[in-house]
């Protein structure tokens, strides 16, 4: 079943115009979308200073204006729209005539210049009610900002980490390679030094003339004739 369950509120700025010109300087205006439960969108539009105007369109009725407008598809696919248009630069808050005890106003809004127009028709609030859309608009742009400000501080802490991360396996590589240079270059070291020494070679060792080679092996037999003599 359709609903606005899930609905991030819309804020946004627009330059009041009116029917007649010579009505004098409009102020500014902050108008605010919200789901204010499952089946209701309400739409407050003030300058804080002269009132306000609101809207609450049902489920049903929103869908009957998807039919004015002309644009098929899902329902979710024309709240996508509605919503998108909301916060294009295309949206203008047309008001009725001044002089009107109850007077009257339209959103109008465009996703882009040329695609299909949601008018979004509006009626002045009552003092103490205006004062109330205009709390609950104040409050909500507060929340959302800090909500905002809250996101941005946990990405940029997240992203701080993966920096820190970062630097941290740069520095284990830089190190590795300073390691592996090293050890490489002392080993290329090590095996210039064996090429260049001379080899050891051993002395060959001297012959003994065999005359002067000391006979130990047995004694001398001397005849039988000079041992008698």
């Amino acid at each position: 079943m359709a609903s606005f369950e899930g609905l991030e509120p819309v804020f946004g700025e627009v330059v009041p115009e009116r029917s007649d010109p010579g009505s004098g300087l409009l102020r500014r205006c902050l108008f605010h979308v919200y789901a204010s439960d499952s089946f209701h969108l309400t739409v407050h539009v003030t300058d804080f200073i002269s009132g306000a105007w609101e809207t609450i369109l049902s489920v049903s009725q929103l869908d009957d204006m998807r039919d004015t407008v002309g644009i098929g598809g899902s329902w979710s696919e024309f709240l996508d729209y509605t919503i998108a248009s909301l916060k294009s630069e295309n949206v203008k808050l047309l008001l009725g005539d001044h002089s009107a005890s109850n007077e009257s106003a339209r959103l109008v809004s465009q996703k882009a210049k040329g695609m299909p127009r949601i008018v979004v028709p509006l009626k002045k609030m009552a003092d103490s009610s205006a004062y109330e859309a205009m709390a609950t608009l104040s409050l909500e742009l507060f929340r959302s900002f800090k909500r905002k400000e809250h996101l941005q501080g946990e990405t940029s802490t997240s992203a701080a980490a993966t920096e820190e991360e970062k630097d941290k396996r740069d520095a284990t590589h830089n190190q590795l390679e300073r390691y592996s240079s090293g050890k490489l270059d002392f080993m290329a070291q090590s095996t210039d030094n064996r090429q260049d020494s001379p080899a050891k070679q051993s002395k060959p060792s001297k012959r003994v003339p065999a005359h002067r080679r000391t006979r130990k092996r047995g004694a001398l037999l001397q005849d039988s004739d000079e041992e008698d003599g």
